[in-house]
């Protein structure tokens, strides 16, 4: 049973590996590997916050009430339905839920741009970005003519993994690489890419 299993496990990887080559039209292609922990922390981040946002909801609900009386709106407009407090912790539900889903949506927007897969293939630059239910390709040339190329490094964002390439042609950006650590492996592609020897 287990060399059935292993033997599928290297069938399923097999079978991944000839698609990938298929898709980029050769096997001989370097990729970067990303750090996956700026989403990590922004995720962890907005959790910690949602989360303590949900158990302080009653605050909101105090700050609507207490603001309503301030302007004295029952009074003026003599809507009687605005002194009952029940009215104002529905209204903090309703605004702690819009709130999470507007977050959560601008960080799906932030987590499929930072999402990219950077591949280089024959000096040409691949990347792959999440859109929408498909992908979206992009692909340039390394060795084309006003392609200006900006590196975003430093002692710190060397350590904490958040180096950044940015590939511009007459001001507009064409492409950018995931955030990356540049040692090791993308040491050597961060090399041909710069055209370093």
């Amino acid at each position: 049973m287990k060399y059935k299993l292993k033997q599928l496990k290297f069938k399923i990887n097999e079978y991944l590996i000839r698609k990938q080559n298929r898709f980029f039209g050769t096997s001989l292609y370097e990729e970067i590997n990303s750090n996956p922990i700026p989403g990590i922390l922004v995720l962890i981040g907005a959790g910690f916050f949602l989360y303590v946002f949900a158990k302080n909801v009653h605050y909101l609900n105090d700050f609507l009430y207490w603001f309503v009386a301030l302007l004295e709106i029952t009074k003026i407009l003599k809507i009687s339905f605005l002194d009952n407090v029940k009215y104002y912790q529905y209204l903090s539900v309703f605004v702690y839920f819009y709130l999470s889903f507007s977050l959560i949506w601008d960080l799906g927007a932030l987590l499929s741009k930072w999402n990219v897969r950077l591949v280089f293939v024959k000096d040409e630059i691949w990347m792959l970005q999440n859109s929408g239910l498909g992908k979206k390709l992009t692909k340039f040339a390394n060795k084309s003519e006003n392609l200006s190329l900006e590196w975003s490094h430093s002692g710190l964002l060397n350590l904490l993994g958040l180096n950044q390439i940015v590939w511009k042609k007459e001001g507009k950006i064409l492409g950018y690489s995931p955030y990356f650590f540049p040692y090791g492996k993308n040491k050597q592609i961060l090399d041909q890419i710069l055209k370093r020897a």
